[in-house]
């Protein structure tokens, strides 16, 4: 009989062992299907034609709830938003809830907007007992809405986990929306699906940019436009119909700037300081600048240092400040009557600025180091003349190519192309007057050979302060004064065209992909 019994609980464990060994096989990491990771293009584009809304989810739909005998989502105190300690006590108070119980995809953890930074935006939290995929769709009664529908990102391979923690944006403020959530496997199969409704909070500025379809064949590229309006301490972004998807609050001010960089998103909050900013919404760090006046620019150098442009007594610096410890030091001190307009960092410690006087392009190096220097200076020779230094030694820097030269960079928002694939060549690109003529440019830069080559030129002969820079192949061409903003495709026509209906400080094209999307 113990023979038996031994052998039955053998046998038992081997079924046990061969059908976990079978689950695991069928749910590890495969990869998207081609179809799937067209489905997943096509969904996310913000242009596609069918529509999830159904009049019975007026009925049907589970309320998100702050208060109440039903309530169902968790409300946070979220005064003091850009303070780092205030954004990571936000976060453990998630962890303490998610700890205490058990989040599944019938109950999971929802918090409204907990770390204060995105109006409308819902975090939510739980598991699977095997690997999925979340997808959200945002639908609306208003038929000349489309849906966004997003992909989450949830760092893992093929973006298959059990797991499952994100922040949800996209609502249409002001109006009822309503949130179909799926769990999907990997061929993009639902396997379990709820509806929710909210009615969003409305915002001081449009709902829907004034869109025109351009000439072009093309599609505008997947991805959110980011805008910054003048007068407007909010950042605002737009899908690829011009429906306003997202609200990021700040303190004072927005600045004139706002990146990706791999997981995290940075922007100003104020003239003198910059945050950066998770894909949950959190406050990771933040920099300020103090005792220099206004940030005139920044950028980021993809570790821990945000380097910006100020101008104190007349004097340009570049200032370095650290996210880690606060503290900001003096990076590169400009040459007495040279007046810079904008940077692109270049990564590695490598920095190039855009001056309005004399009118030339700055590549500084060794930014990190106690002696930085100018390696390369596109301008005139006889305009570096007149900037005193030991022996005449700017003159000796200056590469007087034709381009560059003639270049008028006065109100230039310089932008570096992350594709230096030769280790040599830097791509950038920027809007400016080019013989008389407004144009947009991308050139690339040899460092080696301290020679220049223009890629591609858009002479739209727009006046102002206008940007240019690159979207994948694309080209997004902005009227910042007049809050008129093109993609291009790469023959030089437009997809189409929006207007925020007024002046605007920036505008940027984000993919949030990698940080809050998956791209398939």
């Amino acid at each position: 009989m113990k023979k038996v019994r031994k052998t039955i609980i053998i046998t038992f464990i081997i079924m046990v062992a061969l059908t976990a060994g079978i689950i695991f096989l069928m749910t590890r990491s495969k990869p998207v299907s081609d179809d799937f990771a067209g489905q997943i293009m096509q969904d996310q584009s913000d242009q596609t034609e069918k529509r999830a809304y159904l009049t019975e989810m007026e009925q049907n739909a589970k309320p998100l709830q702050m208060s109440g005998d039903n309530k169902n989502v968790l409300n946070f105190d979220s005064k003091d938003v850009y303070n780092v300690a205030e954004s990571t006590a936000a976060r453990e108070r998630l962890d303490r809830v998610i700890k205490r119980i058990t989040p599944t995809f019938e109950d999971p953890v929802i918090a409204a907007n907990p770390f204060g930074t995105n109006l409308n935006s819902f975090y939510f939290y739980f598991t699977t007992d095997l690997p999925y995929i979340v997808r959200y769709t945002i639908t609306v009664a208003d038929r000349s809405i489309p849906d966004f529908i997003r992909y989450v990102n949830n760092g893992q391979e093929n973006n298959l986990s059990k797991k499952h923690e994100f922040t949800l944006s996209g609502l249409v403020p002001g109006m009822t929306n309503f949130i179909i959530l799926d769990v999907l496997d990997h061929s993009g199969n639902v396997r379990k699906t709820q509806t929710y409704k909210y009615d969003a909070q409305g915002v001081p500025v449009g709902v829907r940019l004034s869109v025109q379809k351009g000439n072009s064949k093309d599609s505008a590229h997947n991805g959110l436009y980011f805008v910054l309006p003048a007068g407007d301490k909010g950042i605002y972004a737009y899908d690829n119909s011009g429906i306003l998807r997202n609200a990021t609050l700040t303190e004072t001010g927005h600045g004139g700037r706002i990146y990706q960089s791999g997981e995290c998103i940075l922007y100003q909050v104020s003239d003198t300081k910059a945050a950066k900013v998770s894909a949950t919404g959190q406050v990771l760090g933040t920099a300020e600048i103090k005792g220099y006046g206004k940030i005139r620019d920044f950028a980021y150098d993809g570790y821990d240092n945000i380097y910006s442009l100020v101008r104190k007594k007349k004097r340009d610096y570049l200032l370095a400040t650290s996210f880690q410890t606060g503290k900001t030091r003096v990076a590169y001190t400009l040459p007495k009557k040279v007046k810079a307009v904008s940077i692109a960092m270049q990564g590695g410690g490598t920095v190039y600025i855009a001056c309005e006087a004399p009118n030339a392009i700055l590549k500084v190096e060794a930014l990190t180091s106690q002696a930085p220097r100018v390696a390369l200076i596109l301008g005139k020779k006889d305009d570096w003349k007149k900037i005193p230094s030991k022996k005449n030694s700017w003159k000796k820097k200056v590469t007087e190519d034709k381009d560059p030269a003639n270049w008028n960079m006065k109100t230039a928002v310089l932008n570096l192309v992350q594709d230096r694939s030769d280790g040599i060549t830097d791509r950038m690109s920027a809007y400016l007057m080019n013989q008389g003529k407004g144009t947009g440019v991308v050139f690339t830069v040899d460092g080696k050979g301290k020679s220049t080559a223009v890629n591609h030129s858009f002479p739209t002969g727009q006046a102002g302060r206008c940007g240019c820079e690159v979207y994948e192949d694309h080209f997004l061409i902005s009227n910042f004064d007049q809050g008129v903003f093109a993609e291009y495709d790469e023959r030089g026509k437009v997809t189409k065209e929006f207007s925020a209906g007024g002046a605007v400080s920036y505008v940027t094209k984000l993919s949030l992909n990698g940080m809050c999307f998956y791209n398939g």
